[in-house]
């Protein structure tokens, strides 16, 4: 095989379904080895946490893996019509499998942090849609609306809310209407679940930003899986930066497309380091943000020989979950 006919099959959908396979055996041979950490759910403010919800373990990890699946999806979906990368490609999908299969306790288990990653590209397609409009209320109330409601079982949720206004900015939909309808989208869901009485002010749980950390590194189990996000955080402020130059040349409406999801990449970031004790929450999102700039890289740099630095950087993870597995 050529390396252009290489090349184009990682740009391709062939790649992600090998991703996708890959990613699903992955799981189960990490369910076998014991390398799935169940995600402890005491993080939810009104009502049980996402993990809390499927009591099979089995269950709970087809179900999440299908989410995954769908997470990918529409990430495809968000730059086939918005034209995010300025090209076709199924890398973004591809790379995005891949940093989940190399984190086995995110992507073996159904809980918030995959719902986080879905609830963002939701919102990346309800804000670009009206990039530039006068009348993006709706959209903006219901991106507010998912978010403060999300919010009820997992805290998490809240501290997007500063970064989704920002969002409203770059889209250039902010006025004093728009600001208002994120506000009622804030405060409709506890309006609707206190008035009904779904919830009362004695369920109502405030948990710590952080708990006793040491009890995070007393098991080696956890050390790839901080060695794997560490290398995801450095791998995403290295492709951003390289990013950076060729955003910038774009038109203003695919330039605040990307600036919103290296917004969101820099903001998600700076939560894995101040929310540490919640930081298996923001991973899938993590891992989604970073695989946007990594296929962005390799859209506008591709080349005939481009594919031996993709399978470089594929290369590493699939080494970060080979030591899972083993640990």
């Amino acid at each position: 095989m050529k390396a252009r006919d290489i090349t184009a099959f990682l740009h391709g959908k062939s790649a992600t379904i090998v991703a996708a396979v890959f990613a699903f055996v992955s799981c189960v041979v990490a369910w076998q080895r014991g390398a799935v950490i169940p995600i402890e759910g005491d993080l939810g403010v009104g009502f049980p946490s996402a993990n809390m919800w499927i009591a099979s373990a089995r269950t709970s990890a087809i179900v999440n893996m299908a989410l995954t699946a769908v997470v990918a999806l529409a990430m495809l979906y968000i730059n086939r019509v918005f034209n995010v990368l300025r090209s076709l490609t199924s890398l973004v999908a591809t790379m995005f499998l891949v940093l989940q299969a190399a984190v086995p306790s995110a992507l073996g288990q159904f809980y918030g942090g995959t719902i986080l990653a879905l609830l963002v590209m939701i919102c990346c397609g309800l804000l670009f849609s009206v990039f530039g409009e006068r009348l993006g209320q709706r959209h903006v109330f219901l991106v507010f609306f998912l978010f403060a409601g999300a919010a009820f079982t997992q805290v998490g949720y809240l501290f997007f809310l500063p970064a989704l206004l920002l969002g409203v900015m770059q889209m250039r939909i902010f006025s004093l209407k728009s600001f208002l309808a994120a506000l009622l989208g804030t405060i409709t869901p506890p309006w609707i679940l206190f008035g009904f009485g779904l919830v009362t002010p004695d369920q109502l749980q405030w948990p710590g930003m952080a708990f006793e950390l040491w009890h995070l590194f007393e098991s080696n189990d956890m050390v790839p899986t901080f060695v794997t996000i560490g290398v995801t955080l450095l791998t995403g402020i290295g492709f951003t930066v390289a990013n950076l130059m060729k955003i910038l040349s774009y038109n203003s409406r695919v330039r605040a497309y990307n600036g919103f999801l290296t917004m969101m990449l820099i903001y998600t970031s700076v939560l894995v380091v101040l929310n540490f004790g919640n930081f298996m929450f923001y991973v899938p999102l993590l891992n989604c943000l970073v695989a946007y700039q990594i296929g962005h890289f390799f859209t506008y740099r591709r080349n005939n020989r481009s594919y031996v630095a993709i399978l470089a950087v594929a290369a590493v993870y699939v080494g970060l979950y080979i030591w899972a597995v083993a640990a």
